[in-house]
């Protein structure tokens, strides 16, 4: 029981810190050209608003009775 909880630890450690760190490196680079194009920022901000409502339409359909 030990060992199957840290085995699920440490793959959910190697999935979760690259891609911590992958976002945050993308949301750097994003918001730097962003200041520079105001068209890169609008894209960047209607992909991250299609994201955010897909992302909040699942949560609800998989944790509620919605459907």
């Amino acid at each position: 029981m030990v060992l199957e909880f840290v085995l699920k630890f440490l793959g959910w450690a190697f999935v979760l810190v690259p891609t911590i760190i992958f976002f945050g490196v993308s949301f750097m680079m994003i918001k730097g050209a962003g200041e520079d194009d105001t068209m890169i920022k609008t894209l960047t901000l209607i992909g991250l608003s299609v994201f955010l409502i897909g992302a909040v339409t699942l949560a609800l359909v998989y944790t509620t009775k919605l459907l």
